[in-house]
């Protein structure tokens, strides 16, 4: 009587295996793992699985980050990384992640980077990797001509950059919107620059003509913006609003009431092509007024996925807290931020910029 042969086990390649398990670990981990061996270190490297990870659900733990920036030194500078505690009362400062001599301020973020401007140039910094792009400031290029300037005391030149995904063809740009206006606020020109990344790491600024020209209108652009499904929103000509990601639509937050009224508007753009607009009003509660009806002046910076709205104080003062707003359940608190350096308080000429990401851990290379 003859055995039957068992039918022979499928063996998966070792780097198939290696990577089913690198995908289940976090990101923190990963970063430590990569000195194990060298496929390890390639497969951790590689875009592909980078690609790969943003597809793993994951629960988002937000991240607060603020950079402090000395005014009267200019190498004293420093980049803070915050994360909630577990009840979520208090955020606090991770040491080990804190970058000295950061030298810029925040402009924008994606998913796993931050875009910040230092002396004129935008520069791409992951927080997880740690790795620091500085990209050519556009204004030097080469084959650009230089918006031209009126007389000193009689105009202002701004420049702002803007990060942004195209994930059509996965592939990381920057914008570059530069405009002049005169004390009356009259226009003089304005254009745009797109940086693309290239193969080796190189690249070069091009000058962006807009697709309707007819359409276009000369604006003078304000730092900070949005990039949703590969366009970049950004707003132009006031101050007096904050731009941010609500429900997947870029929203223009306006706090015009908020000291006074305790009242939010929130504008979302439905269809940017035809000009469609969307408003919600959010009322504090009585009980929750004296939060921000006090001498601290708070700034929207940022939502989560899950609907909370972060204000961050204006000035660093202690003891330092920033305000968390629950769009679905109409309620607002207050969150204690430890840890921050007691040196930094006492500074008399101090800037404080402070961003949140909701999605911060990215093994993602620009």
């Amino acid at each position: 009587m003859k055995r039957r042969r068992r039918p022979e086990k499928e063996i998966l390649p070792v780097d198939v295996v290696t990577e089913e398990i690198l995908t289940k670990l976090p990101v923190k981990s990963l970063m430590r793992f990569k000195c194990v061996s060298k496929l390890w270190s390639s497969v951790i490297s590689s875009r592909y699985f980078s690609n790969r990870l943003r597809t793993v659900p994951s629960r988002p733990r937000p991240r607060l980050y603020m950079c402090l920036r000395d005014l009267t030194d200019y190498q004293n500078s420093v980049m803070l990384s915050l994360a909630p505690d577990t009840t979520s009362s208090c955020f606090v400062v991770d040491h080990d992640l804190t970058i000295p001599r950061l030298g810029g301020y925040f402009l924008q973020y994606l998913p796993g980077f931050i875009c910040y401007n230092f002396l004129g140039k935008p520069r791409i910094y992951n927080p997880t990797t740690r790795l620091l792009v500085t990209l050519p400031a556009a204004m030097k290029s080469n084959n650009m001509m230089p918006i031209p300037t009126p007389p000193p005391g009689e105009s202002i030149k701004i420049v702002a950059y803007y990060f942004g995904h195209d994930h059509v063809i996965d592939q990381y740009k920057v914008l570059c919107s530069t405009g002049v206006r005169l004390k009356n606020f009259q226009e003089i020109r304005s254009e745009h620059r797109v940086f693309v990344r290239k193969a080796g790491g190189r690249g070069s600024w091009k000058k962006a003509a807009p697709t309707s020209p007819a359409d276009f209108l000369p604006h003078i652009p304000l730092k900070g913006g949005v990039c949703i499904d590969g366009v970049i929103y950004y707003m132009g000509w006031t101050d007096s609003y904050n731009s941010v990601l609500y429900g997947g639509k870029a929203t223009i937050i306006d706090q015009t009431n908020l000291r006074e009224k305790g009242r939010l508007d929130l504008w979302a753009v439905e269809d940017a092509g035809n000009n469609k607009w969307s408003r919600r009003t959010l009322v504090l509660q009585p009980s929750q007024l004296h939060l921000v009806n006090n001498n601290i002046i708070f700034n929207v910076k940022g939502t989560t996925q899950n609907g909370k709205v972060f204000l961050i104080p204006q000035d660093l003062l202690s003891p330092f807290h920033i305000l968390w707003y629950d769009l679905q359940s109409n309620d607002m608190r207050k969150i204690e931020i430890n840890g921050v350096p007691d040196h930094w308080f006492s500074k008399d000429k101090l800037k404080v910029k402070m961003m949140l990401m909701d999605q911060s851990e990215s093994l993602m290379y620009f």
